[in-house]
């Protein structure tokens, strides 16, 4: 009996902790944008400490650094890419699903878009 109202309390312990739990957004990722040329595709890779996120994206552009955040069961990253001379910064925000993320990208101040 008091075996069981233990394991009862240490499980009543550990169901916040659960909850409070970090999304996991490690690993290798191919992501598709949509673009006014047709899809922009690239493979990502992060690493994630705590809710510290960093990695690159890499495409036939080249490859460029991103950096980034989690919270509760959102991520987000920021990277930037050269365009005409100048660079323009993408936020990459949203969620894991499964083994997909999906979200949505904002390309500076020029609009955004489902990822």
């Amino acid at each position: 009996m008091v075996r069981a109202i233990g394991l009862l309390l240490a499980a009543a312990l550990l169901l916040p902790v659960m909850a409070l739990a970090q999304i996991d957004v490690a690993g290798e990722w191919n992501i598709t944008f949509p673009g006014p040329q047709g899809p922009a595709e690239y493979t990502m890779y992060v690493t994630q400490e705590g809710t510290r996120l960093t990695g690159r994206m890499t495409s036939q552009s080249g490859e460029f650094p991103l950096r980034g955040t989690t919270e509760e069961s959102r991520f987000r990253i920021v990277w930037s890419l050269p365009d005409n001379g100048r660079m323009l910064e993408i936020t990459f925000v949203g969620t894991v699903k499964g083994d997909a993320l999906t979200g949505t990208a904002r390309i500076a101040n020029a609009g955004q878009g489902p990822v």
